[in-house]
């Protein structure tokens, strides 16, 4: 019992070494509305019109801002390795491919 909490605790603390690393508000901001953007454009709902306004007014909004965002801290942040790979890691499908 004793050996898998260590194991447990010891295959966290990278975890928790990263949620302490403070993030640029530029790039948090970027990870909020990235995921925003890949959670509308989940949403799709062809039967109630009206919702569906909503999810493309909400997908236009996060997804063209967060696709902004993402070719703007790319250049920004380009010789920081950490920064680029957290960038990357959160430029998901929705936000590289939408268009307006």
């Amino acid at each position: 019992m004793m050996k898998r909490l260590l194991a447990c605790v010891l295959c966290c603390l990278p975890l928790l070494a990263m949620a302490e690393e403070k993030l640029p508000r530029d790039v948090a901001q970027f990870i909020e509305h990235a995921q925003m953007c890949e959670h509308f454009a989940g949403e799709w709902d062809e039967h109630d019109k009206a919702r569906q306004r909503e999810i493309t007014q909400a997908i236009e909004q996060s997804c063209g801002q967060a696709q902004r965002q993402w070719k703007r801290l790319s250049a920004k942040y380009a010789r920081q390795p950490t920064l680029q790979k957290i960038i990357a890691e959160n430029a998901n499908d929705a936000v590289r491919s939408f268009r307006k």
